[in-house]
């Protein structure tokens, strides 16, 4: 047995299934999973991790990473979605999704892990209120004060289900997500981290190192639009392999020849790109349909 490999990993992060991945294929290699703190460090006395999976805000990079004095390996893995915790008694408390108007109904609040990319929020009075970390700010919210943003994955492992709820936005706002990224010591740099990075960039037990890992990004994450903001990017260090469109099959044809129906739409999946707007869209329907029924009711007082 070779001594164990030490992964520790941000607030939110599921690294199970990659930890399975990595037993099956190194069984020889224990893999120590070591969570973070909420505020992405390692709790006081831990020994150190060969990998970090860390959280960046949108565009950043790894910590020391980047530079000519930088100390450490970075590859960026994935795209974070976002979304807004609010109290329960909030108004928006039963939505599905959040859409750009809701936030008017928001009293936003600032916190140190808001992004300056993200929509701006409410400054405080007096700087000595803001909150000094994200579980304070979600104490902030639990007593009705306002809502906060932060990253899906992150706000369902600290939220309380009694008392906040957990809207995602909406892809129209096309917000920049955070970013988590796989880091490690320049000097730590051996085959068997080579071979954990490429566990967690999707690298299967067939794959080799010369060939682009599949992309594993939204299963970890357990959000699927977080592999499409991944792709938009571009970035080299999360993409996978291009795929070339299948060809359409002929429709199926009735009897009597002709085109027949479609077949029915399979279901979408849950906090999914295209789950959120067919929620958004019917929202708006739902709206519309209210908004007409009134105005008949107005109109019938009219004439009477």
């Amino acid at each position: 047995m070779n001594a164990p490999l030490r992964l520790g990993f941000a607030r939110g992060v599921a690294p199970t299934k990659w930890a399975n991945r990595w037993k099956s294929f190194f069984p020889e290699t224990p893999l120590v999973l070591v969570p973070l703190t909420p505020a992405g460090r390692l709790p006081a006395g831990e020994e150190p991790v060969d990998v970090l999976l860390e959280r960046v805000a949108p565009g950043g990079e790894a910590e020391s990473s980047s530079g000519e004095d930088r100390t450490r390996h970075g590859v960026r893995l994935y795209v974070e979605s976002l979304a807004l915790v609010l109290p329960v008694e909030h108004e928006l408390a039963e939505a599905t999704v959040i859409e750009p108007d809701d936030l008017t109904l928001v009293h936003l609040l600032d916190h140190p892990d808001h992004a300056a990319d993200w929509p701006e929020p409410q400054p405080w009075a007096d700087p000595s209120w803001a909150p000094k970390n994200v579980r304070a700010a979600l104490e902030l919210v639990e007593t009705g004060l306002g809502g906060i943003l932060l990253p899906l994955p992150f706000a369902r492992h600290l939220a309380n289900k009694r008392a906040h709820v957990i809207v995602p936005l909406s892809p129209v706002f096309e917000l920049p997500g955070t970013e988590i990224w796989a880091s490690w010591d320049r000097t730590r740099d051996d085959a068997t981290v080579q071979q954990l990075i490429g566990v967690l960039r999707g690298r299967t037990g067939r794959s080799s190192r010369g060939e682009d890992p599949v992309a594993d990004d939204a299963a970890q994450a357990g959000d699927a639009a977080a592999s499409a903001s991944a792709a938009r990017a571009g970035a080299g260090h999360s993409g996978g392999p291009e795929r070339t469109p299948a060809a359409k099959k002929p429709a199926a044809k009735q009897a009597g020849g002709q085109a027949g129906a479609k077949a029915p739409k399979r279901a979408l999946p849950k906090n999914s790109r295209g789950a959120q707007l067919a929620a958004a869209a019917e929202k708006r329907e739902r709206a519309k349909r209210a908004k007409a029924a009134e105005k008949q009711k107005q109109a019938k007082r009219r004439k009477r």
